[in-house]
């Protein structure tokens, strides 16, 4: 059976480093990442989503000190591309291959704008991933109740905070900003759009299969230009220059053998040529220095990381204690319970230890902090530049030295001439065939560049048909609001009543903020955090599951961060949620929590039974044993702080422990 809606499916992860590259391989299906806290969990779904544009990347010193750039190898709707983007440069370009990340070599990238601040070369990231998904790019309007309300584009990031809830949104009382009210309405005309039931859908629709017909029609052309240029040129098919690369190739194994055993037999020492040993003695003696100064600016960059944590939880201290100032009362007050340590101080020791600070001293000494946090993150930056010169620097260093000394061994050989004249004659002819070789994988780029017009154009011809169909469809039987929120309804409710809470009555989706109902109250008046938790993944849950039975604009991947929020299975932070009332929830059984996992793991095995492509990616700390035994092959990433066999110390698996 096919997908119904878009496919989107994450096929690979890979952070390149200074040193190594850092790789996460995912599955269609049901994907788990656990392991200990500060680890590197959560900061794969993060890349993950920097790399499908989100605005910014929250780097944990390991990755800022090991990391360089990200790759994203993903699956939109049975075409494969790769992602590039810088991970210290937001505001760079983001490179597209239409290919996997080993062929990316063979292709030219396309650059996008990730943003719709300034457009890039190509357009804009966000509508490449929508059109790539079939999904119409239109405007919605900013206020809906307004006639005359300023119309906004509807982009891909506005879908995808449908499809990832990270550690904050989970059970979080303000789900999908509820507390903004113009990016709140906009995520309500989102929902609607999603599932085919906005006003204007119809109308959008029309407007997108025009814009894909004017988009082929461009394609065309340019295929046409590019296919009459070769022909005048006269260049080569693709299968006749694969073949000459072939040959090639051949031809430079057998030049690079020769010029080896040639070299093997110049390289005898017999004291001569002085000159040439005083220069790689100088080049050593240069390499030396240079290591040692790039060892000492990487030793303060990391200083000045582990002093920008410092002073970002001085700045938290500081702000705390203002918060406090007020509710902090020493006349009336028997006992205090410290906000640091959660220890209780009673009357007299209060009053020995406590002064009373200055609020305007505090906030002056807040703004300093600031100023030095500033200067430091320039500082970093000015050392990281430094550190990647002086990286280039030894290496041409290295390249010169290792010449000299092949050229001090070379020269120290009684018959030395006539091997340097027949290597000289390898070399020459090798650089001609490395010269053919680059202009034939040049000529091959451009073909493929040909055929890949020619599958956009047969890609963007099937999307049309379908998006007709599509439109015939609503036009006969456009769905109705109504409809679509009691299917929604129905598997939030199978789903929380498979966990079970308790009391599961009342529990459906609002038809005014399309958000989830339970025993008849707002999600956002639920004051259990755990049962808030359990509700917001039945959500994202449920709006997979209708996405993969009905025709609708949601892609096929949902991300999870931290499912065992206020399950008993993560320390509670009690301002938001209330404690007696999970209590009465008996949400720290453990299995509410394992039945999570049975539950997504029953319905993803249906889905792959009926071949409809989704993926599920689950990010926790606590995996129990039970889960072990059922849930293994599941695993993608597990880590531990600790030595343990099959368990990688973190994402950043060669940082220096803390």
């Amino acid at each position: 059976m096919k997908n119904k809606s878009p496919v989107l499916i994450i096929e690979k992860l890979v952070l390149v480093g200074k040193e190594k590259q850092y790789t996460v391989n995912f599955d269609e299906g049901i994907n788990i990442i656990y392991g200990d806290s500060d680890t590197g969990k959560s900061s794969i779904l993060n890349l993950i989503d920097y790399l499908l544009g989100a605005k910014k990347i929250y780097l944990y010193d390991e990755i800022e000190q090991h990391g360089r750039y990200g790759l994203l190898q993903v699956n939109l709707n049975g075409k494969a591309y790769t992602f590039k983007r810088d991970i210290f440069n937001t505001k760079s370009n983001i490179e597209v291959y239409s290919t996997v990340i080993e062929d990316m070599d063979k292709v030219f990238p396309e650059e996008y704008a990730p943003n719709y601040g300034t457009e890039g070369p190509s357009g804009y990231f966000s509508d490449f991933l929508l059109s790539s998904l079939n999904i119409p790019i239109i405007k919605v309007k900013q206020s809906p109740s307004k006639e005359n309300s300023e119309m906004v584009r509807l982009s891909f990031r506005d879908i995808f905070k449908f499809c990832y809830f990270d550690q904050d949104e989970i059970g979080n009382r303000h789900i999908l900003n509820q507390q903004t009210y113009a990016v709140f309405s906009k995520n309500k005309e989102t929902f609607k759009f999603l599932h085919n039931v906005l006003d204007t859908q119809i109308t959008e629709l029309q407007n997108g299969i025009s814009e894909k017909v004017r988009e082929k029609k461009e394609l065309n052309a340019k295929y046409q230009i590019i296919s009459s240029f070769l022909r005048e040129t006269k260049l080569l098919t693709e299968e006749a220059l694969q073949e000459e690369k072939t040959n090639l190739l051949e031809s430079k194994l057998l030049l690079d053998k020769a010029i080896k055993n040639i070299t093997r037999e110049m390289r005898v020492d017999n004291g001569e040529r002085e000159a040439l040993r005083d220069i790689v003695v100088n080049f050593e003696q240069e390499l030396h220095q240079i290591v040692e100064e790039k060892t000492y600016k990487e030793a303060q960059l990391n200083q000045n990381i582990r002093l920008r944590k410092d002073y970002n939880n001085d700045i938290n201290k500081l702000q705390l204690s203002l918060k406090i100032k007020d509710s902090l009362h020493l006349k009336n007050t028997q006992n205090v319970e410290c906000p640091l340590c959660n220890n209780f101080i009673d009357e007299i020791e209060l009053k020995e230890e406590f002064i009373e600070t200055n609020e305007e001293l505090l906030k002056r000494e807040i703004n300093s902090i600031r100023n030095r946090l500033k200067g430091l993150n320039n500082i970093n930056e000015d050392l990281r530049e430094e550190i990647y010169f002086l990286e280039e620097k030894i290496e041409k260093l290295k390249r010169d030295l290792q010449q000299a000394s092949k050229m001090l061994d070379i020269s120290s050989k009684e018959f030395v001439s006539p091997f340097i004249k027949q290597r000289d004659i390898y070399i020459s002819e090798l650089s001609s065939v490395n010269e053919r070789l680059n202009k034939i994988e040049y000529f091959l780029k451009i073909r493929n560049q040909l055929k890949e017009l020619n599958e956009k154009e047969e890609l963007l011809r099937e999307q049309i048909r379908k998006l007709n169909e599509k439109l015939d469809q609503l036009k006969e039987n456009m769905p109705s609001i109504e409809s679509v929120l009691d299917k929604i309804s129905l598997y939030i409710k199978e789903f929380l009543e498979f966990i079970p809470i308790r009391n599961a009555y009342g529990i459906g989706i609002s038809d005014k903020r399309f958000l989830p109902v339970v025993r008849g109250r707002e999600y956002s008046d639920l004051t259990s955090g755990g049962l808030r938790t359990l509700t917001s993944i039945g959500y994202i849950v449920s709006l997979l599951k209708n996405s993969l039975l009905t025709d609708t604009h949601y892609p096929s991947l949902i991300m999870l961060d931290t499912v065992g929020k206020y399950l008993g299975k993560t320390k509670k932070d009690e301002k938001d949620t209330n404690v007696n009332e999970d209590k009465k929830e008996q949400l720290d059984d453990p299995s509410k929590y394992v039945n999570i996992y049975k539950f997504l793991d029953e319905m993803s095995i249906s889905f792959i039974n009926k071949q409809i492509k989704h993926q599920i990616i689950i990010v926790d700390n606590d995996f129990p044993n039970e889960l072990k035994e059922k849930y293994m092959k599941y695993v993608v990433k597990r880590f531990s702080v600790e030595e343990e066999d099959g368990f990688e110390r973190g994402f950043i698996n060669n940082a220096t422990p803390r």
